[in-house]
Formats: structure tokens, sequence, C-alpha cells
């Protein structure tokens, strides 16, 4: 018996035809008309790459210790800002239909942060250069946030002292307890004033070197030495955010190094 074909279709269904944007439409001075959708979202994909800006924390200023409040971040909202461009008249400038937001940590949010731990030591050596290098490795831990279980390292959040850097020379222990000149020298007393924020704060100590002799700005028994080869780790072992506060005040030439516990939201 033979089948019927009356149902069949002879020929492939015919594709919808893909709606084009209006004539002469633009957005930020780009001529988008005409274009189908799969080419506009190409054009905001490459827009989004140069107009997100990201959000900033709230973080403490590295030279007085004082909060500075957070910056809110913006993205394109690339959906959105096609469906706009798809409704567009011919001729028309569309706006981009951005998201502001606003980042994790919040001024409010350290605002009710418990300090955990803190320490503070003299700076006896007033050089120049030890006072630039403890500057700035105060600088480049400070704001440094630590999630739950994460470990932290001294040498690598503050990378090798060099002058391209900005670090100076200073007088740093040899192996042998020499005296000797080396860029960063200072450094060991920011990883020191450190260790001893840690001990405060009852965190794990995963890696502490002692220096070949005693230093004049801690305790004897309560200095982390750092070098190429020898690092000060501690583990956050608590269950919320550490964010590191730290800074100098130059004229009382004193340093100072605390840890905040953030709240969950």
């Amino acid at each position: 018996m033979a089948l019927s074909m009356g149902c069949a279709l002879k020929e492939p269904a015919p594709k919808p035809e893909e709606r084009l944007i209006a004539d002469n439409v633009t957005i930020e001075g780009q001529v988008v008309g005409n274009m189908i959708p799969g080419e506009a979202s190409r054009v905001l994909v490459n827009l989004a790459k140069a107009k997100d800006i990201p959000a900033v924390n709230a973080g403490f200023d590295p030279d007085s210790g004082e909060v500075m409040p957070e910056k809110p971040g913006q993205r394109l909202q690339v959906s959105a800002t096609l469906n706009a461009l798809l409704a567009a008249k011919a001729g028309d400038s569309v706006t981009p239909v951005y998201e502001v937001f606003a980042p994790d940590i919040t001024r409010d949010k350290l605002a009710r942060s418990r300090k955990l731990g803190s320490y503070t030591t003299n700076i006896w050596d007033r050089s120049p250069g030890r006072m630039a290098n403890i500057r700035l490795g105060a600088k480049l831990i400070n704001n440094t946030v630590l999630e739950p279980g994460q470990e932290f390292s001294f040498n690598r959040i503050t990378g090798e002292p060099t002058a391209e850097r900005g670090f100076q020379p200073a007088i740093v222990y040899g192996d042998d307890g020499e005296n000797q000149e080396e860029f960063g020298g200072g450094l060991c007393q920011v990883s020191s004033t450190l260790y001893n924020a840690v001990l405060a704060g009852n965190l794990k100590i995963t890696e502490r070197h002692p220096h070949s002799q005693p230093v004049n700005y801690v305790p004897p028994g309560k200095d982390a030495t750092t070098y190429t080869d020898k690092d000060f780790r501690f583990m956050n072992n608590t269950r919320r955010k550490i964010m590191q506060r730290a800074f100098v005040e130059v004229e009382a030439a004193r340093l100072t190094v605390e840890l905040w516990e953030l709240p969950d939201v």
C-alpha cells in the first residue's frame, strides 16, 4: 500500500529573517545600523571591555591609616542595551545601559570589623633609604585581603626589592651577621611587625625565620626575616575574611600593622 505524503514538507521550512537594527543607529559614536543582533552583540562585548569599570574596595590609606571609602563599579548590560538598539528609530543615538554595583568591602563593613591583632614598632634607623623601604613595604601589604583558609606570603606580596620598583639601598644583616647595604633594607621590620600582629591574632604561622642576630625593633625571638630563600607565611585559620592595615607615622617614626576580621555581610 502506498504511503500518503500529504503531510510531508517537500522543501525545508523557511528560516525567520533576523530583525535588523534601524538605519544609521549609533552607540558611543559607533554605527551599528543595519546590523543583525549577533553582529551588534559583538560590538557591545568590545564596548564592555573598554567601558566597564571594576569596583574598588574600601580600605585604609597607606600614609595615614584612615579609612578610604569604596568606589562603585559599572558593567554594561549587553542584553538590555541590545534591546534598546533594536527598539531605536533610524538615526537614533542609543545610550548604553549600565549596572552600577558596589564592591564586596564597603566603608560600612570596615566599620563593623573586629580587630584580631595589632603591633607597633619604632623605627630607630631613620636613614632615607630605610624609611622609604619600610613605607613601600607597608603600602604593599596594606589592604591585603585573605579568604578563610588562604595562606599569606610576604615575599609574594612585596615582590623582589629592586630599584625599578622603588626600593632603595639600606643596611641589612648578612648571613655572617655583618652589616651590608642592599636594596630593600628595612623590609624585615615590616615582616617582623606583621609577625607580631599575627601572633596577637592567634593565626597559624606556616613559615618564619629569625635574623642572624637580634634586632632593635622587636623583643628577642619575635623577629621574622625575609630574603630570596626565606619567607614569612601564615594562614587565615578563621571563618571570615581578614584585611591587613599597615601604615607609617613618619614624624613619630612608628610602623603599625593590624589585622581586621570582616563581617560576612
